[in-house]
């Protein structure tokens, strides 16, 4: 894990395993953005896209991307029919 962590950058990192408890060790200990795990390099257009340290822009992509265009409005209303 230190070699592998030992870079400024950080976008994407994969790990072949069959050893579930592994995978989820090592994902919680690699310094990447996106942590490929058992399949190759990718993304998923709805998934959430960003890197670490000077490594990739965010997840400005996606659904996630338009959530910075929308504006969000909610609205109570207690409605009794005149009827």
């Amino acid at each position: 894990m230190e070699k592998a962590n030992d870079t400024e950058f950080g976008l994407s990192s994969s790990v072949y395993t069959d050893d579930l408890n592994e995978a989820m060790q090592v994902v919680n200990e690699m310094k990447f953005g996106e942590t490929y795990v058992n399949r190759e390099n990718f993304e998923a257009v709805q998934g959430y896209h960003a890197g670490m340290r000077k490594s990739g822009l965010g997840g400005a992509d996606g659904k996630h991307g338009m959530e910075d265009f929308l504006v969000t409005q909610v609205v109570y209303m207690q409605y009794k029919s005149g009827k």
